[in-house]
């Protein structure tokens, strides 16, 4: 939340701060546990595995009803597979591929989202936001969660399994057809206290490069609001 690169959340990082949120970055091979007193903790996107310890630390923080906001890129977990086992998520391969992108200019793996649920970050939203290599969030119906669906892109497009390249088409026995869920609200309550957990299919989005497209900032803000209880601040 303070690096300056393209793909980092440097500028989203301001953002919040502007807002009066403070954050802070955690080292869990250090750290005995994700802070008590923390709204919520953020994964963004790792670039490394982490360690069996760490993702322990994390696993108990969402046993214990921590909230949390977890951006999953199309790379591999990270180690994190019992993150996602816990949530109930169901993750499977492949990169969304949206042609509407091209009424832009844009590359068919910029998926445009034009279609909310119905929840409190997207009852008001009316905004078109851009999620580049986005991936499909599922759950499992039987997780223990209630689950509501963030955000829905590509209904002419589909989920690319194989290469991504110039030639890139819709493969009817392989791969699968949009519209394609990318993230998803769950709740639940933990001894007598609400717990609310977002998994959003893409890191992209609120990054330097892609945070001032559309309505990316304003989504993105609308998730922290709600993940840290201050549902009257969602605009």
């Amino acid at each position: 939340l303070t690096g300056p690169a393209n793909h980092d959340l440097g500028e989203f990082g301001k953002q919040l701060a502007a807002k009066g949120f403070k954050t802070n970055s955690l080292n869990l091979a250090v750290a005995q546990e994700v802070p008590a007193n923390a709204s919520l903790l953020l994964i963004a996107s790792p670039q490394v595995d982490l360690q069996p310890a760490e993702v322990q630390k994390i696993k108990q923080y969402v046993q214990k009803g921590g909230n949390l906001w977890w951006l999953i890129d199309t790379e591999p977990l990270r180690g994190l597979l019992p993150v996602a086992e816990a949530l109930g998520l169901t993750l499977g391969p492949g990169t969304v591929v949206d042609p509407d992108a091209a009424q832009l200019n844009a590359s068919p793996t910029m998926a445009i989202a034009a279609s909310y649920g119905r929840h409190a970050i997207t009852n008001t939203f009316r905004l078109n936001t851009v999620f580049p290599f986005a991936r499909q969030i599922g759950v499992n119906e039987n997780s223990g969660w209630r689950v509501t669906r963030l955000v829905e892109v590509a209904p002419r497009g589909w989920v690319e399994t194989g290469r991504l390249d110039a030639k890139v088409a819709f493969d009817k026995g392989r791969d699968i057809p949009g519209p394609v869920n990318i993230a998803v609200a769950l709740e639940r309550n933990v001894s007598e206290r609400a717990q609310r957990v977002v998994v959003v299919g893409n890191g992209h989005f609120a990054s330097n490069q892609f945070l001032g497209n559309g309505g990316n900032l304003d989504l993105a803000i609308n998730i922290v609001n709600w993940l840290a209880g201050d549902d009257a601040l969602i605009t």
